[in-house]
This record gives C-alpha cells, structure tokens and sequence, in this order.
C-alpha cells in the first residue's frame, strides 16, 4: 500500500511538474508591490507600451474571495507583435505579452511567463523563429531586473 501511495505521488509531482515546465520563474528579491512596479519600469523604459496591469487579488475581494497577490502585466510591441502574427495570424491569442507576478502562501514573491518557444510547436512560426528568440530574451532581461540574487 505505501508503495503504490508513493509512485501515485510520485506520478502526480512529476504531471504537476510537466505542467509547468513550459514557464520561466525568477524569485523575486521585492515585495510584491515592488516588483509589479519595478517590471513595469522595465518594461516602459525598454520602449515596450503596457497597455494593462490586472490585480486578481482585488477583483477576487470585490466579490467576497481572499487571494495572494497575483498581478499581470499585460505589455507589447505592435511592430514586433504584428510580426509575429503575420506568421501565424492566431498568435493574436498569445500576444500582447504577460508576466505574471505572485506572492505564494509563504510570502515569497515569483515573477514568470510561459516559455514563447512552446508556441513554436503550437503555431506556424517557422519563419518568425529568430522573432521568438529575441521575445524570449526580452521577457527574460526584464525578469533579471528584480531577480532575487
């Protein structure tokens, strides 16, 4: 019995972590706060344009519910986004770009976003791969400016 109990948790740790492997997480050295606000420094002073900030955490108190702080960011650039969904019009979906910023039940604060090389499978981007590199690498930049370290 504790062996199957032990290869079931074994088997569900390693699905949850099949599911997450597409993200890129950075701990962040801020307050939650202070994160959102750093990154979208960042963000701004890179020439990209946010065009929303959502805070769960308050709509989930609007209606009664309690959550951790949980922002996104929602940022872009119309040119380079435009590229990409020349390739493939239904990026449209992904793009504009996001990070997510959450403070965990042990008050530890993350920053992360989904992988954009996963979308390589998921799109016709075979022409825009260069494209996708150089999202990676932006997204990846503007993690590094409040990364704990």
């Amino acid at each position: 019995m504790k062996i199957r109990f032990f290869l079931l948790t074994l088997f569900i740790s390693g699905s949850i972590y099949a599911q997450h492997s597409d993200w890129i997480v950075v701990a962040s050295a801020k307050t939650h706060k202070e994160t959102v606000d750093a990154l979208e420094r960042a963000i701004l002073d890179k020439g990209f344009t946010v065009f929303d900030i959502i805070d769960h955490a308050t709509g989930a108190e609007r209606v009664g519910l309690n959550l951790n702080p949980t922002t996104v960011i929602i940022f872009g650039n119309p040119k380079a986004g435009t590229a990409l969904m020349k390739c493939d019009q239904q990026m449209g979906i992904i793009l504009p770009l996001r990070i997510l910023v959450w403070e965990d039940e042990n008050a530890k604060v993350n920053a992360g976003f989904i992988d954009p090389e996963k979308y390589l499978k998921e799109f016709t981007l075979d022409n825009c791969k260069e494209s996708i590199s150089k999202m990676k690498l932006a997204m990846k930049n503007l993690l590094s400016s409040i990364e704990k370290k």
